[in-house]
This record gives structure tokens, sequence and C-alpha cells, in this order.
């Protein structure tokens, strides 16, 4: 991944995906700043980040928290999500990038990115010129007035090609496969919603975690060792079955459509593989799936075919296993999805009978059959070619089998001429793979040679040729003759075996665009699937989308958290956001009966712990699950399309951040003002607590009331709040467009037990609380008893609006009484003459301690040293 930013903060954006082969190149986005770095690292999940040099300290002190400290005194700590890298601000210019794109375009050396000013000498502005041609191809895919990702596309190209040049390659190969540019994908498209990183995580959209074992973390394979914790990601692509259709469902939350034909396509998916008379069908088509391996790894080797530089097959039996089972299972589903009632209308149906080749498939598939004997490859644990495909190499194993059955007669023959003594060395005659035909002697214990060497034997010398830790190896006159009559037939019968499996993966390779589009389709069928699953699982229901600008949720739930609880309380939510059309007049409503009434914005207030933050994710989940065309934890919900979703719920601190609370806080409010529109929906979860009581309020009411000013461009907005001073005092005043509610709790401060002081019922009800309740909760989270007292009494004194400074500036009673005790025993102590020595054997007391535990002891009887209060 390559990252660029400005000093206003555009943010351009361009990564290489290895397994897909492709290239994705975001647009640019103005004020983007460090929340879009953040998505678009975490939609990405890269091993390698690079940024110019010239990049902003606020941009590389961002990325170095995660990445790899390969720099400290323990080397081998080296925990990390990414290697960070820093490149000449030259490998991010726009022109650099622009040619290098074109380059991918020239056909005769498709995949591979051409140096500038290369392969063309036409100039750009010839009508019909090859370069100009490439242009208008390229102009297709990318927007090229992003030019900060142009740049950023332009570095990561040039880090292929320098991968691809640090490939040893033995003399006279092919040019490297490896990391080429199969397809060029432009991302952040119009028709998706934006959510930011902290919007993903704050809501439990993604939440992935380091593997535990550092070791997996990010050493020994291309991809970050991490586990999704629990999430709707992590819920969700639990279910699918193929690693296609996790990554399906993966790239349908990071990019939730806001096309609604797109929306409910999907949902008519899931309807139909819902009804009951498909059950089986469909349980049927999810068993299949999870036998389906993903092939886009073993195509790969196909491409390669053999590893010249080893002389190895690249392939292994268990990759021609995995191609062969995933054409017959692919036929298969397609022939099995046309029993589905009421599928036949269905985009994923379409699909599977039109966009997959199965002639070709099947072609591939009959190819490995007519070729690979799986049946004695399963035995040999090798790749084995079955008879018949090579005439060559039929004969070659004939000479092979007929040279075993000779050499058993050549053992007996060299036994009858060496001397009897020596018989019990020769072990036996064979052939080794370089070496050709050699006599295999047992080892002499105490030298460590060859027991018999052929000392003795007329017109036929012996010389060792190789000696293992057991055995020694001669060759003689006849393993000579052998050699000029059959060769090294285990090297030829290799040669042989490698030259059939190239043609077979050459041939297969023809198909490999039908077999990779069968496999995206089949991911997408998986992912839909597991939407169905999700629903009939987790009691989920289809919600209705509309143009129109309301959120009209009845019986919602948090698809979480009623996992996690005995039973969950749902609960409805009715927003509508500001009524500007289209072309951004407001509607007039004048004379028309049903005027919207519902609110834009909604104010919870109440007890801390009572479900304010639960209800207000579980709103935004809802709205997010409608938007990727799945069914949502609703008994009934008519949803808006939403196009941006902000948050302000979750704080999150790192020793590596430097930022307080309240400035993170602060930056992510500040996101959601620049960016907000009137389809967006906005979380506000007790904005501005991290400050003093009064700067949080004036923060928290200006917040709010820069969005309601907006009239016709409001958003929709969930806040909750314990500034009850906004109300009390007059800061946000009564207006339409603005309903209050609360969480629902049972009060009995005269339970015995604390814990049943407040009873928690998590239903909301319109209205404003009066109070928090911050003492109550804290009693039954055990605070001491006299923290809560003082606690008490300084809640009392703000709520009487009593001055606190002047009231803790003279003691309490209490402190008196304290006092005068305190100067009584000073008194005493000062009056008491000490012994030297600290001993005084007339009066009988032992030690000084004794005294001092005696006035200490010792009551006030006003006799000894006098009144305190007579006393100046």
């Amino acid at each position: 991944m390559a990252v660029d930013m400005n000093r206003e903060g555009k943010i351009g954006c361009a990564y290489y995906v290895v397994i897909d082969e492709t290239l994705i190149i975001e647009e640019d986005v103005s004020m983007g700043g460090i929340e879009t770095v953040a998505t678009n690292v975490l939609q990405a999940q890269p091993t390698t980040i690079m940024v110019p040099n010239r990049a902003p300290q606020t941009l590389t002190e961002f990325l170095e928290r995660d990445a790899q400290r390969l720099d400290d005194d323990d080397a081998t700590d080296i925990r990390g999500l990414y290697i960070l890298r820093h490149l000449a601000s030259a490998d991010f210019d726009y022109d650099a990038g622009k040619e290098a794109l074109l380059g991918l375009y020239n056909d005769s050396s498709p995949g591979y990115g051409i140096p500038p000013g290369e392969g063309d000498e036409d100039a750009v502005h010839c009508i019909g010129s090859s370069k100009h041609r490439r242009l208008m191809r390229l102009e297709k895919a990318v927007n090229l007035n992003s030019h900060l990702s142009v740049g950023c596309a332009g570095a990561v190209l040039s880090d292929l090609e320098r991968r691809r040049s640090a490939e040893n390659l033995a003399p006279g190969a092919e040019a490297p496969v490896s990391f080429r540019v199969k397809s060029i994908t432009m991302g952040s498209p119009s028709d998706v919603m934006l959510i930011s990183a902290d919007a993903l995580l704050s809501l439990q959209i993604l939440r992935t975690e380091l593997h535990p074992n550092p070791q997996l973390q990010c050493l020994g394979g291309s991809e970050n060792k991490v586990k999704e914790s629990l999430s709707i990601a992590g819920l969700l692509q639990a279910l699918a079955g193929t690693v296609q259709g996790k990554s399906k469902l993966r790239q349908m939350l990071f990019q939730p459509s806001i096309a609604i034909d797109v929306i409910e396509e999907r949902q008519r998916s899931i309807a139909v593989f819902l009804r009951p008379e498909n059950s089986d069908i469909v349980q049927s088509i999810r068993r299949q799936l999870k036998k389906v391996k993903n092939i886009k790894a073993v195509l790969h080797h196909v491409r390669g075919g053999v590893d010249r530089i080893r002389g190895q097959l690249s392939l292994r039996i268990n990759d021609w296993r995995a191609l062969l089972r995933f054409t017959m299972l692919t036929t298969q589903i397609r022939e099995d999805i046309r029993s589905l009632v009421g599928g036949q209308d269905l985009n994923i149906y379409a699909k599977l009978q039109e966009d997959i080749d199965t002639q070709g498939i099947l072609q591939a598939g009959e190819m490995i059959v007519n070729t690979i004997d799986f049946k004695l490859s399963q035995d040999t644990g090798r790749t084995e070619i079955l008879p018949g495909t090579s005439e060559r190499l039929g004969e070659l194993k004939d000479d092979f089998t007929q040279v075993y059955q000779i050499l058993a007669d050549v053992k007996q023959e060299i036994l009858t001429q060496i001397p009897k003594w020596a018989v019990q060395y020769v072990q036996e005659c064979t052939t080794v793979p370089r070496l050709g035909f050699l006599i295999v002697v047992a080892l002499n214990p105490e030298s460590g040679e060859g027991a018999f060497n052929g000392t003795g034997l007329a017109d036929d010398e012996w010389h060792q040729v190789v000696k293992d830790e057991q055995r020694a190896y001669y060759k003689n006159r006849t393993m000579v003759e052998l050699d000029d009559m059959y060769g090294d037939l285990t090297e030829e019968i290799a040669d042989e075996e490698i030259e059939v499996i190239v043609e077979l993966a050459g041939a297969v390779s023809e198909h490999e665009d039908a077999l990779i589009r069968a496999l995206e389709v089949l991911g997408e069928l998986d992912s839909l699937l597991a939407l169905a699953f999700a629903a009939e699982k987790y009691n989920w229901a289809a919600p209705k989308m509309t143009s129109e600008n309301i959120i009209d949720i009845e019986g919602g739930r948090h698809p979480l958290q009623e996992l996690l609880v005995p039973s969950f309380i749902p609960n409805d939510c009715i927003l509508r956001g500001g009524c500007a059309s289209e072309n951004g007049n407001e509607i007039d409503f004048v004379g028309v009966k049903d005027e919207p009434k519902e609110p834009s914005a909604l104010v919870l207030t109440g007890p801390n712990n009572s479900g304010k933050s639960i209800y207000m994710k579980q709103v935004a989940l809802i709205i997010y699950l409608a938007h990727i065309g799945s069914y949502v934890p609703v008994t009934r919900a008519t949803i808006g399309v939403t196009d941006r979703i902000f948050t302000r719920v979750a704080t999150r601190e790192t020793a590596m951040d430097d930022e307080s609370a309240f400035m993170t806080d602060l930056k992510q409010a500040a996101f959601s003002i620049n960016f907000a529109t009137r389809r967006s929906l906005i979380l506000a979860d007790e904005f501005g607590k991290g400050t003093t009581m009064e700067a949080g309020a004036a923060v928290f009411t200006a917040y709010l009331h820069h969005f309601l000013e907006l009239d016709a461009d409001r958003p929709r907005m969930l806040v909750s709040t314990h500034f009850h001073d906004v109300f009390n005092r007059g800061f946000l005043k009564p207006e339409e467009g603005v309903a209050y509610a609360h969480m629902e709790v049972r009060l009995n401060p005269e339970a015995e037990e604390r814990e049943e002081h407040i009873t928690y019922l998590y239903r909301l009800v319109h209205g404003r609380a009066e109070h928090s309740l911050g003492l109550m909760c804290a009693a039954i989270n055990h605070i001491e008893d006299d923290v809560l007292k003082r606690a008490g009494d300084i809640l009392g004194m703000l709520e009487r609006d009593e001055d606190i400074e002047a009231v803790f500036a003279s003691p309490s009673h209490e402190d008196i009484e304290a006092f005068k005790a305190a100067e009584l025993v000073a008194r005493r102590f000062l009056a008491t003459d000490i012994p030297q020595g600290g001993r005084d054997t007339s009066s009988g007391v032992c030690s000084i301690r004794d005294i001092l535990r005696g006035f200490l002891s010792h009551k006030e009887d006003g006799g000894d040293v006098g009144d305190v209060d007579s006393e100046g």
C-alpha cells in the first residue's frame, strides 16, 4: 500500500492485492485526514505501507504506531501490523504514476508495466495513436483527477517491479508471473456508504485482534495473522463456507451500497433461500460450497508450472485434486440451483447460468482426469501420470521396469565373479538419478569404507562413486555398459513427467479466466447464503428501503448484545432528516396534511449503564446491515438511504498516542461537521465529557446546535448527555425537530441490598430524565460509603447553587472538634516532663512510650494543662 497526504489534509491511496492480482486506486479525499488513512488501512490490511519522505509528520506518526519495530533493542520482538517504508518523493510523482499505469495497457506485455517512454513514440495528442487509445482505456478505469492516488499507484507499481526483479531466475527461464497486475479497480465508488475506521470499530462492525502468538502475527506469510473477535464481520463470516465468500462479505461490509436496486436484489435472494420448500436444496448447496477451495493460489502455481531452479514441480497432487474437485462442484452447484423455487428471477441465478463457462471448466477437469493418476499418487505421495498419457513416458517406464528385472540377473552374475567371503557384502544393483547404474556394498564398520571394492578381480576395476552412512556405491565395467545402453532413466522419466505437467498446466491456464469467474460467482452465492442463514438463525427481518429521508424502526435489537444476555428488550426509533429536495431546494409542506413531524435529533438522558449507548449503536447497526442488503434484527423497519455514518462513541487511547481523550473526541466531531449531509447519521455519545463541566456543556450544545440550524439539510442524529444544565439553564431551547428520551429505570432506595436500589428496564421512554443517578450507580458498584457521603454533600451544594469554595474555606463542625482534640493532645505533650534516659523509676513510669500512650488515651479532664479555649 502507498499513502500520500498534502498540507490541506487531502488523502491519496493505492494498494495491490496479491491473491487477486488487482491494483486498487482510491479516490482522493479532500480534508480526509487521518480518519481516511485509518479506514484504508483497516480495509486493505497491508503487509507493507509506503509513504513519501515529504509526508506530514502527523501521517508518519500515525502509521508508526502499528508498524513493526525492527530497530529496538529486543530484535526478536517485532510485533506490528505492517512494515513502514519511507520512499523518495519522486516515487509518488503524478506524471510518473500516470506513465506506469499506461504501461499496463501495453498489449505486447500484458500484466507488466513498461518503463515510461518506451514502446510507444506516438505523441499523446495524436488522436488514434497507440498511446491515445491506451489513455482512453485508462481513463475508463481510473479517475486521473485523483492526483495523489495516481502518484501512489506509481509507487506501488515501482515496488512490484522491484520485487519481480529481485527474483532469481535461471538462465533462459520465462519472465516471472508473480506480482503481475491483472486488473485495475477504482475504489470508493459513488454508490457506496462512507464510514470511517472509528465508526467501524466503535460499532463493532470490525474488531480484529492480533494473534496471541507473536510469532504468527506478521511472519511466515503474506497476510497478517489476525483473528476476528465479537463483531458483525466475525458473526457473518463464520457462516460462509468458502474463502471467496468470506472475502465477498468483507467487501460488502466495507462498501455498503446506497443503491436501492442492489440492496433489494440481495434481499430478494435471501427471501428465496429462506423459503421452506428450498430448505433441502439450500442446505445441499452450502455443504458443497464448504468443499470449494480457494483455487487462485493453485492457478498461480499452474502459471508457474515448474520450479526451474530446483528442477521440481511447483504443483502438488493436492493442487490438482483441488482443481478437479472445483470443476465438479461448480457444475453440480450450477445444476442444483436450478431447482430453487422462485430463483430463476435472481441475478445470482443468471450469473451462475450465464457467466460460468461450463464447457471450459469441464474441459479443464477432463484434462486433469485424463492426465493425473490420483490413486497411485495417493500411494506414492507425488504426482503420478496416467499410463498412455505420453508415448515417450510410457516407453521410458517400460525400459525402467525391464532394467530392474535385468539388475537382478546382473547382481547374480557379479556374485559369481567375486570371492565367496565378499558375497555377503554386495547388497544390490540399482540406478540413482544423475549417477546411473551402481553396485551397492555394505560398509566395513572399522574402516568406514566399502567392505569389498573389487580387489582381486581381473579386468574389472571398481570405482567408488559415492558413500552414505551405511553403504558405498561402486561402478564397474558392467554398470558403465548399462549406462551406455539405457542412459539415466530416472532423470529422463522425471524430465518427461515435467513436460507432461507443464503441458497440462498450459492447457488448464487457457481456462483460467473461466475458473476465476466461476470462483467469484460461487463466492457471491456463498455470501448471500451466509446472510440468509444469519437471518434465519438470529430471527432477522427484511427492512423496507426508501429514498425518503427517514428511519422508522419497530422492535429493534442489537445484533451482538442480544447474543450475550438471556433476554433483550427491543426498542423503537423514528428520525427524519432534512427535507431538501435532490436539487438542494427545501420541500414545501404548506397545505400538505402529512407534513413530517418526526424529529431529526433524539437526545438521550438518564442513568449510566441504562442502555443508552447500546440503543444508539443498535440503530446504527440496523441501518448499516440494511445497506449491505442483509436482513436486520427488527420487527419492522423502513430505512431511508443513508450516505454516511459518523460516530463519537468510543474514545480509544493507546500508549503510542500523545493526544488527550478530549482532543480525540474533538477530531471525530470535526470530521462529522465537515462531511455530514442531510442523509447522514450522526451518533454522539456523551460528547464533551473530557473537559470541565462548563466547557463540555458549551461544546456539546454548540455541536448539536450547528446541525439543528441546517434546517432542510439537517442530518439524523442520536446524542446522549449527562449535562443537565444544558436544559435547566436554557442553553438548548425546546424546538421543533428535537425529541428527548431516556432509558427507563425503577428506583428502590430503601432496599437492603445496594444492587436492588436501581433496576434497569432497558426500555426507551419519551421525555427527559432529570437526573443521571450517578451516586446510586456508584453505590451499586461498591464505592466506599465515605466517598459516597462526600460526593452527596458536594452534589447537594451544586444543586442548591451554593458557593463551594466558600463552603470548603471554613471548617465543618466535625473538623473543629477534631482540631480541638489535636490541640489538647499537643498541649499535654508540651507540659509533660520527660525523664533523663527515658525512664523514671521513682514514679513507676517505665518508658517514654508509656508516657505518650497515657496522655493519648487520657480523656479530657480540663485540669492538668488548662482549657484549650481559654488560651490564646
